[in-house]
């Protein structure tokens, strides 16, 4: 399969959880879908820095093309639905596991892509 397809695909559909989320003032959404890339991320990278010296170039490939896009998406969708007026709550214990998770999907994406 296309790879640039997919990243559109991880683009699109976590931009609309995130607006949709935000627009329907629903907390759990965000909060899964920033704990779900923040796992594959570090997955991705455990599995990209490799063993033995050994590593994982699909792992680094699949960062590129799926979590970032997704942590993009998610940060567009989020985005446009607070230009359009509809807030996520930031200040809660849940916006907190949100926001930290989405900051540890970055520095993971970061240091994937700097193995």
């Amino acid at each position: 399969m296309n790879p640039w397809l997919i990243a559109g695909l991880c683009l699109a559909g976590s931009g609309v959880i995130a607006w949709g989320a935000a627009r329907l003032r629903l907390r759990w959404p965000p909060v899964v879908l920033a704990l779900l890339l923040a796992a594959i991320a570090l997955q991705l990278f455990r599995a990209g820095r490799g063993q033995g010296g050994f590593h994982d170039l699909a792992a680094i490939v699949a960062q590129t093309f799926t979590v970032l896009p997704a942590l993009l998406g998610m940060l567009i969708g989020l985005t446009i639905a607070r230009l359009r007026g509809h807030r996520l709550v930031w200040r809660s214990v849940w916006g907190a596991v949100t926001a930290l998770a989405m900051a540890v999907t970055a520095l993971l994406i970061g240091a994937t892509l700097a193995l």
